[in-house]
């Protein structure tokens, strides 16, 4: 019995022994289990770290990228808005009512970007988070384009990308069809300045035969008690009406007696005058040919006043013929124009007078009443001649004057349209009284200033309409410095970012990897 309970005592205790033995065991396995996992889990987190880090660079690099487009649009933005107003062009004006510095404006662009890339400033760290952590280095305008770039080509361009939003198609083919006159005007002057001069050596060749004839004819007449000098002035003679007309200004002729502004502008103060500022990039040339420049034209005829529809105070009133004359005074371009326009009506007068069978046998009759008596055909037929270029000279005068007073002439007349008839021609004073009075079918001066255009230099008009766009932007308010070379049209932009580190702490202690801040570049363009 005692024994037994020994031995059981004894087994109890082993078996207390073994228990303890294999918890013991146990234990070692589990602690050794959860060092490995802890080691393992640290190695996993620093590759998650490092793979986190990665994308972050890269979406930082896309981030860097929007913001540098963000900070180019944003300069742009302060686009001059009175300029947009008055002329529908958009451009910066670089100089910010100062003087023109490109390190000006790269600080405007400064501004903007770094307000983007470091969203969280003037805030508490803790409480906020920018995943990008994105510093800038460096802001750069590497290019630039200017207004007054290529003559005025980036001007050009936003005007016609204007007026082909903004004209119908119907109003486009008549446009396009003044445009196309000019080739048959063009021709119908030339005949008639070749035709008047040679008129004139005719007539000068056939004064001494026509001298020598009178005295003749006076010696004749003597002999027989009469009086040469009668007969020819019973007849009448409208050339020497028109002759004196020649020798006066056509200006003060055909406005008659209105007020001709006074105003005047030194060459060197305007854009067109003066040596510019170029910028470094060149202007996109999206629109050209004969549809681009016609609505440029159209687009001038629009935005700039003329001798009768002044526009804005300028220092010149009449701004479409600055832009035709290039004169440095109102008084000198409207002259510049009224030959110009003179010129237009003779040469299709004297084509539409000339192939009027009734007109020409009118003029052939008066010739030959004239000097039919002094027995020489050649100065009767050159007479005739000079007798219809003197009339279409005459009714040239009242076309102007009918336009200048608001009326409207056509472009090709037809015997009723015509003012002045052969046996007015010696009284052509008294019909340019009248003006436009009852003249409303045809074309208007604007339409005649039209054709004008076309038959002028582009470069010129694009250059001298920014001339008198400066004039105008210089009469706003706080614009007195404003200088169309200062402004921008386009820009290119260049941006070096550091992004800081954010996830590679973890991997840098366990892999023992020195993590490095990471520098790249962006870059970006935009033009108006």
């Amino acid at each position: 019995m005692g024994r037994r309970k020994q031995t059981g005592k004894q087994m109890k205790h082993s078996a207390d022994g073994r228990t303890r033995h294999q918890r013991e065991g146990c234990g070692a396995l589990k602690g050794s289990i959860t060092v490995f996992l802890s080691l393992a889990c640290i190695l996993f987190l620093a590759l998650i770290c490092a793979v986190t880090e990665s994308a972050r660079i890269q979406g930082a690099k896309a981030q860097s990228a929007n913001i540098t487009g963000m900070g180019t649009f944003s300069l742009l933005s302060e686009f001059e808005t009175k300029l947009l107003e008055k002329y529908e062009i958009f451009s910066l004006d670089g100089a910010f009512g100062g003087s023109f510095q490109i390190q000006t404006v790269n600080s405007r662009f400064e501004e903007f970007i770094s307000k983007n890339a470091n969203p969280k400033e003037g805030l508490l760290k803790s409480l906020a988070f920018d995943p990008w952590n994105l510093e800038v280095e460096k802001t750069e305008i590497t290019g630039y384009a200017l207004l007054t770039d290529d003559k005025g080509e980036a001007f050009y361009q936003q005007a016609v990308s204007y007026m082909k939003s903004n004209i119908g198609v119907i109003a486009l083919e008549e446009l396009l069809n003044l445009a196309n006159s000019v080739d048959e005007i063009e021709e119908k002057q030339n005949a008639y300045e070749t035709k008047q001069n040679s008129s004139e050596e005719q007539l000068s060749g056939l004064e001494d035969e026509k001298q020598e004839r009178l005295e003749e004819l006076e010696s004749e007449m003597s002999e027989s008690d009469g009086n040469t000098e009668i007969l020819v002035e019973t007849t009448g003679d409208p050339l020497a009406e028109i002759s004196k007309l020649r020798k006066k200004s056509t200006l003060e002729i055909v406005t008659w007696d209105k007020t001709i502004s006074g105003k005047s502008i030194v060459r060197s103060s305007i854009p067109s005058g003066s040596s510019l500022r170029k910028g470094s990039l060149k202007p996109e040339n999206e629109h050209s040919g004969l549809i681009s420049n016609v609505l440029f034209r159209e687009y001038l005829v629009r935005y700039f006043g003329s001798y009768i529809s002044e526009k804005d105070d300028a220092d010149l009133d009449y701004q479409l013929e600055y832009i035709l004359g290039g004169k440095t005074s109102d008084e000198k371009n409207l002259q510049y124009v009224v030959n110009r326009l003179l010129l237009i009506r003779e040469g299709m007068n004297y084509a539409a007078c000339t192939g009027t069978t009734s007109m020409s046998t009118e003029a052939g009759t008066l010739a030959m009443s004239l000097t039919g008596f002094l027995g020489i055909p050649a100065l009767t037929a050159a007479t005739k001649q000079a007798l219809l270029l003197a009339w279409s000279y005459g009714e040239s005068l009242v076309d102007v004057r009918i336009l200048l007073d608001g009326g409207k002439v056509p472009l090709k007349k037809s015997e009723g349209d015509w003012s002045l008839t052969l046996e007015n021609l010696g009284r052509v004073t008294e019909v340019l009284q009248s003006g436009a009075e009852g003249k409303e079918e045809g074309l208007s001066y604007q339409d005649y200033l039209r054709i004008l255009l076309n038959m002028g230099t582009l470069k010129n008009q694009k250059m001298r309409a920014l001339d008198l766009v400066q004039m105008v932007m210089r009469k706003e308010e706080g614009m007195s410095g404003f200088q169309v070379q200062n402004c921008i049209v386009a820009v290119e932009t260049r941006v070096t970012y550091r992004c800081g580190q954010v996830f590679f702490g973890l991997p840098e202690v366990v892999m023992g990897t020195a993590g490095n801040n990471v520098t790249f570049t962006q870059t970006a363009s935009m033009a108006y």
